[in-house]
């Protein structure tokens, strides 16, 4: 068993390398967890990339750091003991809540984060309104967590 020095040098370790491979396929296994998504196009949607490729191509493009990723993976595992149950998504589905939740995690823990405008190029897929929608959309179910329960959302 590690002590508890030994796991926060871990830690340290790890917010401090570059984003592995098996880190992106540890994301998108939960990000997928999240909400149940039929995993095809329809002809109004057409297909998205595969989620793991769209996760690997935001976190490229965007050059997001291991420690956001993180932050990102605390957000994805609430929200899914939040909606698991509740909710049913389309292909999109899950692009749009890692993508939501990736923006608010990189606002929270950064002074500076990349725009929205910039979060749409990063994501090729989506546009500025749809991304400023998403995060609006998941911002509100934290709040509402927020307010109804004791254990907070962040």
């Amino acid at each position: 068993m590690m002590s508890a020095d030994q796991r926060q040098q871990r830690l340290l370790e790890l917010i401090h390398r570059p984003v592995s491979s098996r880190l992106v396929q540890y994301v998108t296994q939960q990000a997928r967890l999240v909400i149940p998504c039929q995993m095809t196009g329809t002809p109004s949607m057409p297909m998205l990339p595969s989620l793991g490729s769209f996760i690997q191509s935001l976190i490229k493009r965007s050059c997001v750091k291991p420690g956001t990723l993180l932050a990102t993976l605390v957000f994805l595992e609430r929200l899914q003991r939040r909606l698991a149950h509740l909710a049913r998504g389309m292909p999109c589905t899950c692009h749009r809540v890692f993508l939501a939740t990736l923006i608010v995690a990189s606002k929270s823990l950064h002074d500076t984060s990349p725009k929205n405008k910039h979060w749409a190029r990063y994501a090729v897929h989506f546009t500025v309104s749809e991304i400023n929608l998403m995060e609006q959309q998941l911002l509100t179910l934290m709040v509402s967590k927020l307010r109804s329960s004791q254990r907070p959302f962040f």
